[in-house]
C-alpha cells in the first residue's frame, strides 16, 4: 500500500479508537462480574506463577525461624485423626520445652471433646499460643430478598481465653477461581472479631505480632489500610530448588528406644519451603540436633500434612502444598515485608491505550519492519515485567501484550487486504505483458512501471525444441498445442525453480535470464547452468511419459551466455515488455543454434562456464565465431553436476580432452585415436564424432597454416 493510500484511509484511526473501547471493557475491573483483570485474570495469574520458575536463580528460601510441625502419616497412624486433644496439648508442652517462641494451630477446635481441659491448660502454659476461629456465611430471608452475613465462631470454651491471640484463616476470601492461593487479607472489615468486635484479624497477622512484638495496630496501619486490602504473596521456593537446601533427617529409634544410625534413605523427600518436624518425632524426642536447634525461638505452625487429611493448594512450584504452609508463607512475607506491590490501575490503562495505537504509527514502515518493532516492544515489556518481578513490583503482562498483538494483527490484516487490492489492479494491467516475477515486483513498487532500463551483469539462456518443425508438420493441429504447452510448461518450471525470470516465448523457444533487478541472484551463472542440466533431465522424463510415439523424439538445445546487458521495460505506453537487450543477449541466442554445428545439447560461453565450473562438469568445444560477432568465443558443453558423472563418462571425457589437445597441436593421427575411444563408449556423441571427422579430414588434407582453430558459423 502506498504512503498516499495509507494517508487517505481513515480505517487505522477508526479501528484504534473502537478497539481501545472494546479492549478496555474487557479489561476494566468488575466488567461482567469478572476479576481484577477481567477476561485476562487467569492468564495473568498463570504468567505471574511462571515468573517464579523463570527467576529460579534468585529464589529465596523460607525463613529459618518458621517451622512446620507436621501432623503426618506416622503421627496419624500412631494417634489417629483427628488427634486427641490430649495429644495437641502434649505438642504444645513439647514445643515449650524445646524453646519455641510462638505456636500457631492450623486446626479448628470448635466442638467439645475429651481432653479440652488439658488443651486449655497447655495453651495457658505455653504463653504465646494462637488459635483459629471459623468465619462462616449465614443467609437470612426478608420477603423476596436473601441477606448474607459473615459470622465468626470462637473455639470451645476456655481456649479463646487461654490463647495469646485468635485469628481467622482467611483462605475462603482469597482463594482464586483456579484453586490457587496467591494473596492474603490481614484484616476483614466484613467480619466482627469475636474478642474486640472490630475488623477481624487473620491468624498470620496475630502470629507475626506475637513473634516480633509489633502491635496489631501497627500491623493494621502498615498492611491493613484500606480494610480488606489484598496483599500479593512472594512465594518461597522449595528447598530442593535452592543451591544449599536444608535436609531434614528423621531421628529414628528401634523397638527398645535406642537411636538408629541415619542413612540416606532417612532424608525427608517432602518438597517444602520450610523445615518440617514430624509431630511424632517431637513427642518421642527423636529429633536430630539440627531440628532441636531450629525450634529454639521459632514460630511453630502446627498443621496436617497427612495425605487426604489436610487442605492443599497449588503453588508456583508444586501442585499440592498443605494449607499450613500457606500460613508460613504469609508470615514470612510479613517478616521480610516483600509482598508484591501493585502500580496504580491508571498506569496500565494508559499503557494499553498507547500499545493499541502504536501499530497505526507503524503503518509508515514496511510490514516486516513493523513486525520487528512490535516484537521488540513485546520483549521490552517482558523485560520490564521481569525487572519489576525482581523488585517485587507487579507489572501486568498478558493484557498489555494482548492489546498490542490484537491491534497489530487488525491493522496488518487491513493493510494486507488493501495492498492486495492494489496489487490485483496492477497485475490486471501488466499481467498480460510481462513475466509473473516482474508483475509481482511492479505490484510491490508501482513506480517501476515506466519505460526505461539499466545496465546489469546477467546470464541469459535460450532453449529450443529440436525437431519441432518435423513434429509440427506430422502432428494433428488439435494435438500440437497441448504437446507444446506440456513441454514449455515443464521447462519454464525448471527455470523458475532456479530463480530465473522467464522473459519470452518465441514459438518453441524459451528465453530466460538471471540477476534481473526484479529478482537479483548473486550466483546467476551457477543457477543458469544447473537449470540447463535439469531441463535436459526433465525432457528425458517427459519423453518416457509419452502416451504414443511421436514422429521425432523431442530434444532440446540450450545456449547460455553472461555479460553486461540492458534490462527493463520496453515498448510503448500502451504495450510494455520486460526484457534484456544487447550483444551478450544475441550471443546466447547464437550459441543455442551453434549446438547443431557440434552436435552438442548445452553450449555455454567461457564467461558463463568460468563462473560455474565448481558446480558443473563440462568439456571444451573450441573457439567459434558466430554470425554478427567478429571476436571468437570459446565455448563449452555442460555434461552434468559436479561429481555426478558416470564411470563411462569419466573415461570418455579423459579421452576426449586428450583428443582435443592433440587436435589443437595438429597431431591429427593421435587425435583420431583418442576420439575413436570416445565414440566406442558413446557411439552417438556429437562433439566426439565432429572432431573425429574433422581429424580424419585434416589428416588427409591439413588446413592452411594460418588457420587459428576458430570455427566460423555461417548460420544462426
Amino acid at each position: 500500500m502506498s504512503a498516499t493510500t495509507r494517508k487517505k484511509s481513515s480505517f487505522p484511526r477508526r479501528f484504534s479508537f473502537v478497539f481501545s473501547l472494546f479492549f478496555l471493557l474487557l479489561y476494566w475491573p468488575g466488567f461482567l462480574g469478572l476479576g481484577y483483570n477481567g477476561v485476562f485474570q487467569h492468564a495473568e495469574d498463570a504468567w505471574h506463577d511462571r515468573m517464579f520458575v523463570l527467576d529460579r536463580a534468585h529464589l529465596r528460601g523460607g525463613d529459618p525461624r518458621i517451622v512446620l510441625i507436621a501432623l503426618d502419616e506416622e503421627t496419624g497412624n500412631k494417634y489417629g485423626f483427628p488427634l486427641p486433644r490430649k495429644i495437641d496439648a502434649r505438642i504444645l508442652d513439647a514445643l515449650k520445652a524445646r524453646g519455641a517462641a510462638v505456636a500457631v494451630f492450623d486446626i479448628f477446635f470448635l466442638d467439645h471433646r475429651p481432653g479440652d481441659r488439658e488443651l486449655v491448660a497447655a495453651t495457658k502454659r505455653f504463653g504465646r499460643a494462637i488459635h483459629l476461629y471459623e468465619v462462616d456465611t449465614k443467609y437470612s430471608t426478608f420477603g423476596n430478598y436473601q441477606m448474607a452475613q459473615r459470622v465468626a465462631y470462637s473455639p470451645v470454651d476456655g481456649i479463646a481465653e487461654a490463647a495469646w491471640g485468635l485469628g481467622f484463616p482467611n483462605v475462603d476470601r482469597v482463594l482464586d477461581e483456579d484453586g490457587h492461593l496467591r494473596s492474603t487479607i490481614l484484616f476483614d472489615n466484613g467480619v466482627p472479631d469475636p474478642r474486640t468486635g472490630g475488623p477481624a484479624v487473620s491468624v498470620d497477622a496475630v502470629a507475626f505480632s506475637a513473634l516480633t512484638g509489633v502491635s496489631l495496630d501497627q500491623v493494621r496501619r502498615r498492611w491493613g489500610t484500606p480494610l480488606n486490602r489484598r496483599l500479593l504473596l512472594c512465594f518461597r521456593a522449595p528447598r530442593s530448588w535452592l543451591r544449599h537446601p536444608i535436609r531434614d533427617r528423621r531421628g529414628r529409634r528401634d523397638a527398645q528406644g535406642r537411636p538408629v544410625p541415619v542413612s540416606a534413605d532417612d532424608i525427608a523427600e517432602v518438597d517444602s519451603a520450610y523445615r518440617r518436624i514430624s509431630a511424632l518425632d517431637l513427642l518421642r524426642g527423636t529429633m536430630t540436633p539440627e531440628q532441636k536447634t531450629a525450634l529454639k525461638g521459632a514460630l511453630a505452625v502446627i498443621g496436617s500434612t497427612s495425605l487426604g487429611y489436610y487442605d492443599h493448594y497449588p503453588t508456583p512450584f508444586i501442585p499440592e502444598a498443605p494449607g499450613a504452609e500457606f500460613h508460613c508463607n504469609v508470615i514470612d512475607n510479613l517478616l521480610h515485608d516483600d509482598f508484591f506491590k501493585g502500580l496504580p490501575r491508571l498506569y496500565f490503562v494508559l499503557a494499553i491505550i498507547a500499545l493499541i495505537w502504536l501499530p497505526m504509527l507503524l503503518l509508515a514502515i514496511s510490514p516486516a519492519a513493523g513486525a520487528i518493532v512490535t516484537g521488540a516492544v513485546l520483549v521490552g515489556w517482558w523485560l520490564l515485567g521481569f525487572w519489576g518481578f525482581r523488585h517485587h513490583l507487579y507489572v501486568e503482562f498478558i493484557a498489555p501484550s494482548a492489546a498490542l498483538l490484537g491491534a497489530f494483527l487488525g491493522q496488518t490484516v487491513h493493510r494486507m487486504l488493501a495492498e492486495g487490492a492494489e496489487k490485483k489492479a496492477i497485475k490486471g494491467l501488466f499481467g498480460q505483458f510481462v513475466a509473473p516475477e516482474v508483475v509481482e515486483d511492479l505490484a510491490n513498487d508501482p513506480g517501476k512501471a515506466r519505460l526505461g532500463g539499466e545496465r546489469r551483469e546477467m546470464t541469459m539462456l535460450f532453449l529450443d525444441i529440436a525437431h519441432f518443425t518435423t513434429i509440427s508438420e506430422k502432428m494433428p493441429p488439435e494435438e500440437l498445442i497441448p504437446f507444446l504447452n506440456r513441454y514449455l510448461s515443464a521447462m519454464s518450471q525448471v527455470m523458475l525453480d532456479h530463480k530465473a525470470v522467464v522473459g519470452n516465448y518465441i514459438g518453441d523457444c524459451i528465453m530466460a535470464f538471471w540477476n534481473a533487478p526484479v529478482l537479483p541472484v548473486a550466483d546467476h551463472r551457477v543457477r543458469a547452468c544447473l537449470a540447463a542440466i535439469d531441463a535436459q533431465a526433465m525432457v528425458r522424463e517427459l519423453n518416457r511419459g509419452l502416451a504414443a510415439p511421436l514422429p521425432e523424439t523431442p530434444a532440446i538445445r540450450i545456449g547460455i551466455n553472461s555479460g553486461l546487458v540492458t534490462v527493463g521495460m520496453t515498448g510503448s505506453e500502451k504495450k510494455l515488455q520486460y526484457t534484456t537487450l544487447g550483444d551478450e543477449v544475441n550471443l546466447s541466442s547464437r550459441l543455442e543454434g551453434a549446438n547443431k554445428f557440434f552436435g552438442s545439447s548445452i553450449m555455454a560461453s567461457e564467461s558463463t562456464y568460468l563462473g560455474a565450473r565448481d558446480a558443473v562438469e563440462a568439456r571444451e568445444l573450441g573457439l567459434v565465431r558466430v554470425v554478427g560477432k567478429e571476436a571468437p568465443v570459446r565455448v563449452f558443453e555442460l555434461l552434468g553436476r559436479k561429481g555426478e558423472l558416470s564411470a563411462e563418462w569419466q573415461t570418455a571425457l579423459k579421452a576426449y580432452n586428450e583428443g582435443l589437445a592433440h587436435f589443437a597441436r595438429r597431431d591429427y593421427e593421435e587425435a583420431l585415436r583418442a576420439f575413436r575411444q570416445v565414440v566406442k563408449i558413446f557411439p552417438g556423441d556429437g562433439p566426439a564424432n565432429f572432431y573425429l571427422n574433422a581429424a580424419r579430414d585434416y589428416a588427409a588434407i591439413p588446413p592452411a597454416p594460418e588457420w587459428n582453430g576458430v570455427f566460423n558459423l555461417t548460420a544462426k
